[in-house]
């Protein structure tokens, strides 16, 4: 992202939608607008740019399409996506992040796409918001300290911990910082750093890919998904399961 992006004026919003998993085009030729988008939890694509670039982009991700860019989606894992086209005086390349506030920006894109859906009075005015926001979550997230390797590898030890061992209710930050001989807040500055998101994300994240795993092999109920998943209570598990792919467990279909 380049630094111009903090003086830019968006000028006018193209569109705000919410773009279901399995819809949308694949082939785009010639974007008419720039575009921010959000991607939902479980949604992988790659966008393979006409001239030779990659841009991956993972559950969670929000991502910049530039205008005029041509390109070709294509999903590893289908996911649905929020979408806002705007026009602005900005010339930068395609580019990926984690937001520092996943929550919050998510809620502001599903507001703008669901008021342009209806039509709201407030429609732009909302969009407008959202797109800011995501400017503003994507400065900070750049605007952050370099992290050296050296201390990224400070916290091995508990990412390996996490790794292998996500559905052990008795795993803590506290646990997971004293594993690595320093503090709990060092730990996790070092950890958001490092991977953008907070340990327990983390954690639910590896969980939720392992119930996925588990769902789509249809061979177990989900109580017994929930309990390899770490979770004590089926219903906590459909709720932190319905929250990230929009559906409860027992109508999840690959």
């Amino acid at each position: 992202m380049k630094d111009a992006w903090n003086d830019t004026v968006i000028t006018k919003i193209g569109l705000a939608i919410y773009v279901k998993p399995h819809e949308g085009r694949k082939i785009h030729r010639e974007r008419p607008f720039h575009g921010f988008v959000l991607n939902d939890e479980n949604s992988i694509k790659e966008y393979c740019f006409s001239d030779g670039r990659v841009l991956r982009v993972e559950g969670g991700t929000l991502f910049y399409l530039p205008k005029s860019s041509s390109y070709y989606v294509h999903s590893i894992r289908h996911g649905g996506c929020y979408a806002i086209n705007f026009d602005a005086e900005i010339d930068d390349e395609p580019f990926s992040v984690s937001p520092m506030d996943g929550d919050a920006l998510k809620k502001a894109f599903r507001i703008a796409c669901e008021e342009w859906r209806t039509h709201a009075p407030t429609r732009h005015a909302s969009a407008m918001r959202a797109l800011y926001e995501a400017v503003c979550q994507t400065a900070k997230r750049q605007s952050m300290e370099y992290m050296p390797s050296g201390k990224r590898e400070l916290i091995r030890p508990a990412v390996e911990l996490l790794d292998s061992s996500f559905a052990d209710n008795t795993l803590t930050v506290a646990s997971l910082a004293e594993r690595c001989e320093m503090s709990e807040v060092y730990f996790r500055k070092i950890f958001l750093h490092s991977f953008g998101i907070s340990p327990k994300e983390y954690m639910i994240r590896k969980r939720m890919e392992y119930a996925e795993t588990l769902l789509s092999a249809g061979e177990l109920s989900v109580s017994q998904i929930a309990s390899l998943c770490g979770y004590s209570e089926a219903c906590h598990f459909s709720r932190e399961f319905k929250k990230r792919f929009g559906v409860p467990p027992k109508e999840y279909h690959a």
